[in-house]
């Protein structure tokens, strides 16, 4: 591009400020250009969002479409300080009288020989083991001159150990080895037998339980009355196959009711989270046409226009309901949903199959109908998707329109540096060629002065 260091210096035209002149009208398309893009980039990443919304709003009526998550229920115990307890879709409605009778216990032994050290003192002789069973399974290690901290590690260390841990504890006497189960009940119950002498006289800590007039394995149990005459022994603290769906967590000994009901809230949070999620959707579509669509709404309008006909629209159902509207939902003058949580608990009371068939029948429901509406607007192809490649290619089109310009405006300004550094030269030879011929006039003035 031509440039000149000090525009007019020869003729004293202020050829910089031409240029830019000239040039700022010649831009005014490529001002114009930028700004389109912009927009259509504020366009695209508008429809991003709201792609993103209707996606949440699909997502919420998963949750509502489908009449196997209105089959929720809650596990609530009189009192939370004796057991834990949670339902799950297979549950039924009732209420059981619970008679925590004994907690799981691990079975622990501890030796009655004890030594004066742990780490220096070798025990029996070299040949001398140890086989440990817990549960079913069992595992033999080597305990013949060892210390016992020695015989500690060498039973946690083993490899095929699955059910046992051994420590060390100390009394007047001395140092003990202990023994306890890794898992609860009789499933977890130890035994031991050896190759060589007995070193330690391990023995049973838990006490008789179940008056059997000693201890046996089964002391070791949990054990539970379920009305009054339905004795469950557990070999765990966690109960899952007696009440069928519900699965109990023993915490302490002591008499309950457990009320098993629908799980309302989880439902009623649910219809909020549809409401809220349709409402995002309305808002931002809103907002759009207010702002980067004010000049063309028409694909916001027929997203919203089918959205308000499929929540109208009445669902033939079985139940009381046929319409969204008679259990607690509104629409409100934006568009958006309001939830009346009053009505939508007092409608759940009274016809909960109905309610659910309302939602989530297959076929005429209306989240289900709702759901098949934004996969509709979701899909390859769809309007969403066609208004986002549209976008696009106009932006890619308009970029290359905007290089194109920019090379030609270039081109132009060049052009225009050129032709007025040449006029500023040829305005300089002029200046000078008539201060010569001044200079020469003045000259002959004076000299013809001179001789008259």
């Amino acid at each position: 591009m031509a440039t000149l260091s000090t525009p007019g210096i020869g003729s004293g035209l202020d050829i910089r400020g031409i240029v830019e002149k000239l040039m700022s009208l010649e831009t005014a398309p490529l001002n114009k250009l930028s700004l389109q893009i912009v927009e259509k980039k504020t366009q695209l990443s508008a429809f991003g969002m709201l792609k993103a919304a209707v996606s949440n709003f699909r997502d919420a009526l998963d949750k509502l479409a489908d009449l196997s998550k209105f089959k929720v229920y809650s596990a609530t115990p009189s009192d939370p300080t004796l057991l834990s307890a949670s339902a799950t879709s297979a549950a039924s409605r009732g209420t059981y009288n619970i008679d925590v009778r004994r907690l799981a216990e691990t079975h622990r032994m501890a030796a009655s020989i004890t030594y004066a050290d742990t780490d220096t003192t070798a025990i029996g002789t070299a040949g001398d083991t140890l086989t440990l069973t817990a549960g079913s399974s069992s595992f033999t290690v080597d305990t013949g001159a060892k210390t016992l901290a020695g015989i500690r590690d060498a039973i946690n260390q083993a490899r095929d150990n699955t059910g046992a841990t051994a420590s060390i504890f100390k009394d007047d006497t001395g140092y003990h080895l202990s023994l306890a189960a890794n898992t609860t009940g009789s499933d977890g119950a130890l035994g031991v037998s050896y190759v060589g002498s007995d070193a330690f006289g391990l023995t049973t800590l838990n006490s008789d339980r179940d008056s059997s007039g000693s201890f046996t394995s089964m002391d070791l149990n949990a054990v539970v009355t379920l009305e009054t005459n339905f004795t469950i022994t557990s070999s765990s603290n966690t109960i899952s196959d007696s009440v069928e769906g519900v699965s109990m967590n023993l915490l302490k000994v002591g008499a309950l009711t457990l009320k098993i009901d629908r799980d309302t809230a989880s439902v009623q949070n649910t219809v909020q989270g549809f409401a809220k999620s349709y409402s995002d959707v309305i808002a931002l579509m809103n907002k759009m046409r207010t702002d980067v669509l004010k000049n063309d709404p028409s694909a916001l309008n027929n997203i919203e226009s089918q959205m308000r006909a499929t929540l109208n629209q009445p669902a033939t159902v079985e139940g009381s309901f046929s319409n969204a509207f008679e259990v607690g939902i509104s629409t409100l003058k934006n568009g958006s949903l309001a939830v009346n949580a009053a009505m939508l608990t007092s409608a759940m009371h009274n016809d909960y199959e109905g309610f659910a068939k309302l939602f989530a029948d297959p076929v005429h429901g209306v989240a289900h109908r709702l759901r098949a509406l934004a996969d509709g607007f979701l899909g390859t192809g769809a309007v969403l998707d066609a208004r986002g490649e549209g976008l696009q290619r106009q932006i890619k089109s308009q970029e290359g329109q905007k290089k194109r310009l920019q090379l030609r405006l270039a081109a132009t300004q060049d052009r225009l540096t050129k032709q007025y550094n040449k006029l500023d030269s040829v305005i300089a030879s002029l200046q000078t060629t008539g201060s010569a011929l001044i200079a020469q006039l003045n000259a002959m003035t004076a000299w013809t002065q001179q001789r008259n």
